[in-house]
C-alpha cells in the first residue's frame, strides 16, 4: 500500500513539473501550419476592406478555398463576395470564431466539410502543434481543466521540438525568424501587398487574390478515393447545438447564415441512393438550417479535382461557381430559404 500511494505521489510530482514546463514552452515557434495564420490575418483583412457594404463571406476549409471563384461570383451576382475558405484541419470552433468579422447584413454560407457535423471530443495532432505555435488565444480560453488536457496531448516529439525552438528563439532567433513575423500580422498584411502574381501553385497566403481565392490550381494530381457521397447522414447532437448557437449569435449580430454541400468524386453509388441519404440528412437538419444547394448537383469527375478530394482544380471550380451562383440567386436572393 506504501508504494502504491508512493507511485501516485510521484506521478503527481512528475506531471506537475511537466505540466509547469510546458507553461514556459507553450509559445515555442515549432514546425506548423504557419500559412494558415497567414491566410486567416489576409482573409479578415479582405473581408474588413468591404466594411460597410452588404457582401457574401464564404467560410469553410480547404474545399470552399479551393472551391469558389469568389471573385467571378462577385461581378456575376452584383455583390462582393469573399472566399472565407481556410483549412479542414482547423476545429469548428475555431471556423466559427474567425468569421465574426461579419457585419449587420451579411450573407454567411457555411460549406462545411463532412467530418465536421461529426462529434469532435479530443484534438488531432496538427492542432495541438498549430496552437503551440501560432493558435494561442486558444490556449489563453483554455480553462485550467482544459489546459491539463491539452498537456496530455503533447506528444514526446513535440516536447522535444518545442524545447529546441524556444532555445533557438533565445539565442538562435534567425532559424526561426520567419515563422515569428507569421505573428506579426503588419508585416504579414505589408507581405500580402507587396506580392507578385504567382508562377506556380503552392501552399501559402501569397497565392491568394484579393477575393481570397488561391490561385494556380490547373491539372489534376488526385488518384485516391472520394469521400462517400452517403455522408454526411447524421449530426452529432454536441455539433448540432454549436451550429444552432452560432446562428443564434449570427442573427442577433443581423447576419444571415446558410449551408452548402461540399464537392464530391464520383462513386458507384446510384443517384437516387445519393438523393434518398440526402433527404434524410437534411430532414434532421431542418430544424437547425437551410442548405442552399443539392449533394447530387456537386458530384464531380475526378479530373475536376487538383491534389484531394476536397479540392476542385481550376476547372472543377469554374463548374463550381456557376452552380454556387445560381444556387444564391434560387434559395437566398429570392428568399426561398428564409421560408423553409
Amino acid at each position: 500500500m506504501k508504494y502504491i500511494q508512493l507511485f501516485f505521489a510521484s506521478s503527481i510530482v512528475f506531471y506537475l513539473s511537466y505540466f509547469s514546463v510546458v507553461l514556459l514552452l507553450i509559445d515555442a515557434p515549432i514546425p506548423a501550419d504557419y500559412w494558415v495564420k497567414e491566410m486567416i490575418t489576409v482573409k479578415k483583412e479582405l473581408v474588413k476592406s468591404y466594411a460597410g457594404k452588404r457582401k457574401i463571406i464564404v467560410v469553410g476549409g480547404s474545399s470552399t478555398l479551393f472551391g469558389i471563384d469568389a471573385e467571378y461570383a462577385s461581378k456575376q451576382l452584383g455583390i462582393p463576395v469573399i472566399n472565407f475558405g481556410l483549412y479542414a484541419g482547423l476545429r469548428l470552433d475555431h471556423i466559427f470564431k474567425e468569421s465574426m468579422v461579419v457585419e449587420t447584413g451579411d450573407l454567411l454560407i457555411l460549406p462545411l466539410e463532412p467530418p465536421y457535423y461529426d462529434c469532435h471530443k479530443k484534438m488531432d495532432a496538427s492542432q495541438v502543434t498549430n496552437i503551440i505555435a501560432w493558435d494561442h488565444d486558444v490556449w489563453r480560453n483554455m480553462s485550467y481543466i482544459k489546459k491539463a488536457e491539452f498537456v496530455a496531448l503533447i506528444s514526446p516529439s513535440t516536447f522535444k521540438k518545442m524545447i529546441i525552438s524556444k532555445r533557438e528563439k533565445k539565442f538562435v532567433p534567425s532559424k526561426v525568424i520567419n515563422r515569428l513575423n507569421v505573428l506579426d500580422d503588419s508585416l504579414v498584411l505589408s507581405k500580402f501587398r507587396e506580392r507578385t502574381p504567382p508562377t506556380a501553385f503552392k501552399y501559402s497566403a501569397y497565392n491568394l487574390d484579393d477575393y481570397g481565392d488561391i490561385l494556380k490550381t490547373e491539372g489534376t494530381q488526385f488518384k485516391g478515393a472520394g469521400y462517400n457521397t452517403r455522408q454526411p447522414n447524421h449530426v452529432c447532437t454536441e455539433t448540432a447545438k454549436q451550429i444552432m448557437e452560432f446562428i443564434k449569435n449570427m442573427k442577433q449580430r443581423g447576419v444571415s447564415v446558410y449551408f452548402a454541400n461540399t464537392p464530391y468524386t464520383e462513386s458507384e453509388n446510384a443517384k437516387n441512393e445519393v438523393r434518398n441519404s440526402e433527404l434524410s440528412f437534411q430532414k434532421e437538419f431542418m430544424a437547425i438550417g437551410c442548405f442552399i444547394d443539392k449533394r447530387e448537383d456537386l458530384v464531380f469527375n475526378r479530373k475536376y479535382f487538383f491534389d484531394s478530394n476536397l479540392h476542385l482544380n481550376s476547372e472543377g471550380r469554374a463548374i463550381r461557381t456557376e452552380l454556387f451562383i445560381n444556387s444564391i440567386r434560387r434559395n437566398v436572393f429570392s428568399g426561398k430559404c428564409d421560408q423553409i
